[in-house]
């Protein structure tokens, strides 16, 4: 049986503690909470309102190709707005770094993932019901994306 590899803690890379400026948000950043191969993401904390937390996802191009891609990522997550299987864009920008530019997009948090939730059933197994929603769900995110 495989199971989803938690993600581990890092060392910090510099973002965390950093207050940054986002569209019309001042977020704090927190701690890092995922990464892949070109972004990392972290657990951020609206400066004013220190209830609200967000999900920062943070990318640096290193050339015009990236740039294009997250380019098209933020016009792809913006045409989803208000589809309730796909996280809320709230701000973004690009900072022109010389070299290097690096994007921001501040998205909502959800508390648990897909992969919390398919942790949560320890050694026990969904029933059939709960496995055609989480199907459905995914589904319908995706084919809105293709879309």
């Amino acid at each position: 049986m495989w199971r989803f590899k938690p993600f581990m803690h890092k060392e910090p890379t510099g973002l965390e503690g950093r207050s940054i400026d986002i569209g019309n948000l001042k977020i704090n950043v927190q701690k890092a909470i995922a990464e892949g191969g070109f972004s990392c993401v972290y657990l951020a904390r609206d400066a004013v309102h220190m209830s609200k937390q967000y999900a920062l996802k943070h990318i640096i191009c290193n050339d015009e190709e990236s740039l294009g891609l997250v380019k098209k990522e933020i016009s792809v997550i913006k045409s989803l707005v208000g589809h309730p299987n796909v996280v809320t864009l709230l701000a973004h920008t690009i900072f022109d770094m010389g070299r290097t530019k690096e994007a921001f997009l501040v998205m909502e948090f959800c508390e648990k993932s897909l992969v919390n939730v398919l942790e949560s059933r320890g050694a026990g197994y969904f029933d059939e019901k709960q496995v055609f929603v989480i199907f459905r769900d995914v589904c319908n995110a995706v084919f809105a994306m293709h879309c």
